[in-house]
């Protein structure tokens, strides 16, 4: 009983510091419960899913609440049914702003951004997140089967989808000759997958979930130059028939899009097709002239490496 007893009061330092812990981790859990959410539910509206829908945003304005330089400023564009934009400038010039405000993440106080004929306000976030479908440089997997991670798109859907969302990702092949096929473990985050394999997969999600308006903000960052045109392959392929947006800071396969925004601290500094673009002095020159010379200094590097 001695001995016994010893057992018993031996633990009570270890859960004196465990108690410690979970009561901090408890108190930031809550203060986020209780923090006042950055968008207030206003809309009531349920607009039916359609296949097609433009997007048009009228003189924009936001700021960030710790920020006192406006973040965008008086940004007007318009997406057609079924066209693509491709939103390019340097960090900090605003563009996932733009996809940040569309996914109601944030709200905006002037201005106005309009899906087909609704505003965005008009309509409550689930249902305008069900219209929009995003792909970003860091979509999160989970620890879980290829299967089940497509299925967070829609849960609703059949082999038969599965596939074809797959194979104009350009990774079904890939899947169907792993040895479970779309019931292998991909691991936390995808860790058991490369970082061309994620992309295309989070493209297939994307394509899964059937909504009329694709945006990909910095889909190819951090990816290797060979893997980065196989996945730009596969998105403009994506992108076919779709109101598609193309938030990026790479040059690269933007004579696909139908208008390029060039965007430098907040604001619209030019706006055309690649080939108008190039003939005229301004940033996107710059930016081309700039991007041309790292690739160049980089094949002269693997050159010498050989």
């Amino acid at each position: 009983m001695t001995l016994a007893s010893f057992e018993a009061v031996n633990p009570l330092p270890l859960a004196a510091q465990m108690w410690n812990a979970s009561r901090e981790a408890a108190r930031r859990l809550f203060e986020v419960v209780d923090a006042e959410p950055a968008v207030k539910e206003t809309g009531d509206k349920n607009v039916e899913i359609t296949s097609s829908m433009s997007l048009q945003i009228s003189n924009l304005s936001f700021s960030y609440p710790t920020q006192s330089i406006p973040a965008l400023q008086e940004i007007s564009f318009r997406v057609p049914t079924g066209k693509s934009v491709a939103i390019v400038g340097p960090s900090g010039a605003g563009k996932s702003t733009i996809a940040n405000l569309l996914l109601r993440f944030w709200d905006y106080d002037e201005g106005e951004i309009t899906l087909g004929v609704e505003s965005l306000k008009a309509l409550n976030q689930d249902d305008v997140r069900k219209k929009v479908a995003l792909v970003s440089q860091s979509s999160y997997f989970f620890n879980t089967s290829i299967r089940e991670n497509l299925r967070l798109a829609r849960r609703s859907i059949t082999q038969e989808e599965l596939e074809a969302a797959a194979q104009l990702a350009q990774i079904h092949e890939f899947i169907a000759n792993l040895p479970r096929g779309y019931d292998t473990l991909i691991g936390e985050q995808g860790l058991r997958l490369s970082g061309g394999e994620r992309q295309r997969l989070a493209i297939a999600r994307a394509l899964l979930k059937n909504a009329p308006i694709l945006i990909f903000d910095e889909p190819t960052a951090n990816l290797d130059p060979l893997i980065e045109k196989e996945v730009l392959t596969t998105l403009f392929k994506a992108m076919r028939g779709k109101t598609s947006l193309l938030i990026t800071h790479r040059l690269l396969g933007l004579e696909n899009m139908d208008e390029i925004l060039v965007m430098d601290d907040g604001q619209i500094v030019q706006r055309g097709t690649h080939e108008q673009l190039l003939t005229q002095e301004g940033l996107y020159l710059h930016l081309w002239d700039l991007q041309n010379q790292i690739l160049n200094n980089e094949n002269k590097f693997s050159t010498t490496e050989l």
